[in-house]
């Protein structure tokens, strides 16, 4: 068995403690941790197919209200961030009302979080504990029992090349589909990262994508809200800025995502679109195979 214990254990141990530790004002390191534990576990439990079993369900329906109050958080926390490094000939007056309005959002959110945490903090400490038991017993299992050795890591195998193939055949990017691309990149390259010698190279790619599509998420999510909280005339500067911006940030991510696929996945079955009836798809490239083996290999 080729995944790593230790990951498999220590975000349920983390996540443990971190629940203890969530004030009622959490810094947006704080909530950028936590919501990143949680959709780690998310991934991890898919990857070798323990979200079904019955506890991990449970656990994984009481962390997803948990996940969705981080996420508005440090939404405005990103958002505060950008917004604050604005410098607007003329609209000054504007940027502050911005600020204020996101510092706001920003208190609101985070009060909903505590309280989501504290209703919800025993039983999911209660389902972490059962789940690392359970992964404990399985995988000591495993070892004693070597012609019986768990399926998981077939399964994140599995995960892993399909999403793989996904990704290597997906449509034309552009605004619509981009956010849920790079949600599939963040799986890959979780499911990846459960292997004992993940391919650093490949983690690294798919790590700026996601970073660089996330970054032309938030400045997009601040423009709509730019554009609501700031619909008198003085704003429009402002609003060009951001918009501008976003622009840009859509540039570069889409640069450095075509760079990734053009690199991790075979491309002759678009370039032959033109001479068959019945276009071959795009397919992961060798790298990307032999990081997703690496999953089972011994």
């Amino acid at each position: 068995m080729s995944l790593h214990p230790a990951k498999l254990q220590k975000p349920l141990r983390k996540l443990r403690k971190m629940l203890n530790k969530i004030p009622r004002k959490p810094a947006p390191e704080q909530v950028h941790d936590l919501r990143t534990l949680i959709r780690r576990i998310e991934a991890m439990f898919r990857a070798p197919m323990i979200e079904s079993k019955r506890n991990q369900k449970r656990l994984l329906k009481a962390l997803k209200p948990v996940r969705k109050k981080t996420g508005k958080v440090r939404d405005m926390d990103v958002l505060t961030g950008f917004a604050s490094k604005l410098r607007p000939d003329g609209d000054e007056e504007c940027l502050v009302e911005l600020l204020e309005y996101l510092g706001a959002e920003r208190y609101k959110q985070a009060r909903k979080l505590h309280r989501v945490v504290q209703w919800n903090r025993k039983a999911i400490a209660s389902r972490l504990k059962r789940s690392s038991e359970y992964i404990e017993k399985v995988l000591a299992h495993s070892q004693q029992h070597s012609e019986k050795e768990t399926e998981w890591p077939i399964d994140a195998m599995s995960l892993a090349l399909q999403l793989s193939n996904e990704l290597a055949s997906w449509p034309r990017l552009d605004a619509g589909n981009f956010h849920p691309f790079r949600l599939k990149v963040k799986e890959l390259r979780y499911a990846l990262q459960l292997a004992k010698n993940p391919d650093a190279d490949l983690i690294e790619s798919l790590g700026e994508v996601k970073d660089a599509i996330g970054e032309w998420h938030d400045w997009e999510e601040l423009t709509g809200i730019a554009g609501k909280v700031l619909d008198h005339g003085p704003g429009r500067n402002l609003i060009r800025m951001i918009r501008s911006t976003a622009k840009e940030k859509f540039d570069h991510a889409l640069s450095i995502t075509n760079r990734m696929r053009q690199k991790y996945s075979d491309q002759q079955g678009r370039n032959r679109r033109r001479n068959l009836r019945r276009p071959v798809a795009p397919v992961p490239k060798p790298p990307v195979i032999s990081a997703a083996s690496s999953l089972l290999a011994a």
